[in-house]
């Protein structure tokens, strides 16, 4: 069966089915925008009472953002009691509601694609009740959510990207082999598309650059409990996967992002291990001729392990990920990076409030990104012109 690979679980990290404590965000952070400190600056809050894990999160508007995961009511840590969250904010980032679901509720959120500031989906699985993939879909900014068709066949749905309110592009699983479907009316019906090459997995979101072309960036097996870095692309919206030139000997990729049709930057680590804990350094690497091929990683010292990036025109890039803390075992905190030249440099991020790692960032505005992870939330705040050390 294929593995997916879940980040964050509750308020303990999960790396492969290994689990450290982490600490939780103090109640009542305050927002520290760039003109009260100069340079990049990351602030954190807690999510909505019941979020246990953020996984993936996007702004459809400067000021409308809707991130997704899993969560239980009560408190509970039985991963019996966890079901999908969506949680969302209508003032870019600094208050979040969790928004209703309808029954029964998703097992898992994975992904959520939102094209403006009432049309989303969100796609996840639906494992307590049946063994199927899950999407759905709202139309009034998540007044209301509404189940849609999964593709047939699926049984777990890993990202998508929704390029107008009617049109999406989702990456399933059957368990053994990673494909895509499409959809042209809002999910009520899928066509399947390409099965991307063999062995991929750690799928966890979808760049499209382009009305036809699309990146992910995962990993192939390589050996027993490890696997290599793997970017895969189309060019003719998922009817077709082919896998983009990486260098050799990389270890795992978690996402991938691209500024324009030609400039994209992946993010992942340096560790090639997928069965548990393994610090190590990260891997930026980045294309430039629309991820067909990609050049040597790059390992800033102030983040980790790579697990989510956005860029932006004007060459802007953002990624997030973890530190790793010397403890026994190893204790993983926040790590943010940005770019302002696509990724051949990188500044660290000052943070405020962020104790846990982050897992995926999405910027709504050249000044303003909103990161998730576990049970939080976080604002980064970018300089107008953003100069890297």
């Amino acid at each position: 069966m294929t593995a997916v690979l879940r980040r964050v679980v509750g308020t303990m990290v999960i790396v492969a089915g290994v689990a450290t404590a982490a600490a939780t965000a103090p109640a009542g952070a305050v927002d520290h925008t760039a003109k009260s400190h100069p340079g990049p600056m990351i602030v954190g809050r807690p999510a909505p009472s019941g979020t246990s894990s953020l996984l993936a999160v996007s702004c459809g508007s400067s000021r409308r953002c809707w991130a997704v995961g899993s969560g239980a009511d009560g408190g509970s840590a039985s991963s019996a009691d966890q079901h999908g969250v969506v949680d969302a904010t209508t003032d870019g980032g600094s208050k979040w509601k969790r928004q209703s679901l309808p029954a029964p509720t998703p097992s898992l959120l994975s992904a959520v694609s939102c094209v403006d500031g009432l049309h989303c989906m969100v796609v996840g699985d639906q494992l307590t009740t049946s063994m199927t993939g899950t999407v759905l879909v709202t139309t009034d900014g998540g007044k209301r959510w509404r189940a849609a068709v999964a593709p047939a066949g699926s049984v777990d749905l890993l990202a998508v990207h929704c390029s107008t309110a009617r049109a999406c592009l989702t990456l399933a699983t059957d368990g053994s082999t990673v494909w895509s479907a499409t959809t042209l009316d809002g999910g009520a019906t899928w066509t399947r598309g390409g099965t991307l090459p063999p062995g991929f997995t750690g799928a966890s979101d979808l760049s499209c650059p382009g009305s036809q072309s699309c990146l992910v960036a995962g990993y192939v097996p390589s050996g027993p409990g490890h696997g290599a870095g793997a970017v895969d692309t189309t060019l003719d919206g998922g009817a077709t996967w082919q896998p983009a030139t990486v260098p050799a000997g990389l270890g795992l990729l978690h996402d991938v992002a691209c500024a324009d049709a030609l400039t994209c930057v992946a993010g992942g680590t340096l560790s090639t291990t997928d069965t548990g804990l393994a610090p190590a350094k990260s891997a930026l690497l980045t294309s430039t001729d629309g991820g067909r091929t990609f050049g040597a990683p790059r390992s800033p010292a102030s983040i980790d392990d790579v697990f989510g990036v956005a860029c932006q025109a004007a060459r802007r890039c953002v990624a997030v990920g973890t530190v790793w803390a010397p403890t026994n075992p190893p204790t993983p905190a926040a790590g943010t990076v940005t770019s302002a030249d696509s990724g051949t440099t990188w500044r660290a991020t000052r943070s405020r409030f962020v104790p846990l790692g982050l897992d995926a960032v999405d910027c709504p505005t050249a000044g303003r990104c909103v990161a998730v992870g576990g049970d939080l939330v976080a604002v980064l705040t970018l300089p107008t012109a953003t100069a890297n050390a």
